[in-house]
C-alpha cells in the first residue's frame, strides 16, 4: 500500500511505492545520472570513484549507493574498494560477501522457524470487528 514520505533529495512530500525514497522527478534525475555513470564506466572500466565523480558530476555517495544496491559492480583489479559489512572481505557489489549472505539467510530461517514454533504454542484467538479486521489488543482498551 502506498505511503506518504519525504523525498531524500528535494524533501518534497510524495506517494512512496517502493525502492529508493525519491519522488518521481528525483528518481528520473537519479536514473539519468546512473546511465551517465554506467556509460562512463563502460568506456573507462578501471576509473576510481573520484575520477567517475569528476567526469560525470555525480556524487561519490550516489555511486556507492548504486554499488550497494548491486546496480553497479566494481571491476576486477579496480582501485575502488567495497567491503562486506559483516566480515570486511573485499566484494564487487552489494553489502555482504557470499559466505555472510548464506550465513545471514540461515540465521533468518532459524529465527523464522523459532518464531513460528513459539507462536504456534502461544496462539491467541483474535476477534474480527465489523470491517473484518483483527486487533491484537482490542479487549485491553
Amino acid at each position: 500500500m502506498p505511503e506518504i514520505r519525504y523525498c531524500k533529495e528535494c524533501h518534497r512530500i510524495f506517494q512512496y511505492m517502493g525502492g529508493p525514497v525519491l519522488c518521481s522527478y528525483c528518481r528520473k534525475k537519479d536514473d539519468e545520472e546512473f546511465e551517465k555513470v554506467r556509460a562512463f564506466l563502460k568506456e573507462y572500466p578501471g576509473a576510481t570513484m573520484q575520477e567517475v565523480s569528476n567526469a560525470t558530476g555525480v556524487k561519490p555517495s550516489k555511486i556507492n549507493r548504486w554499488l550497494k544496491e548491486e546496480r553497479l559492480e566494481v571491476s576486477e583489479g579496480s582501485p575502488v574498494a567495497l567491503n562486506c559489512e559483516r566480515c570486511g572481505v573485499r566484494i564487487r557489489s552489494g553489502r555482504f560477501c557470499i559466505e555472510c549472505s548464506k550465513m545471514l539467510a540461515r540465521e533468518m530461517m532459524q529465527a523464522s522457524g523459532d518464531l513460528r514454533q513459539r507462536l504456534g504454542r502461544e496462539r491467541v484467538p483474535f476477534e474480527k470487528d465489523e470491517f473484518g479486521l483483527y486487533y491484537k489488543h482490542k479487549n485491553e482498551t
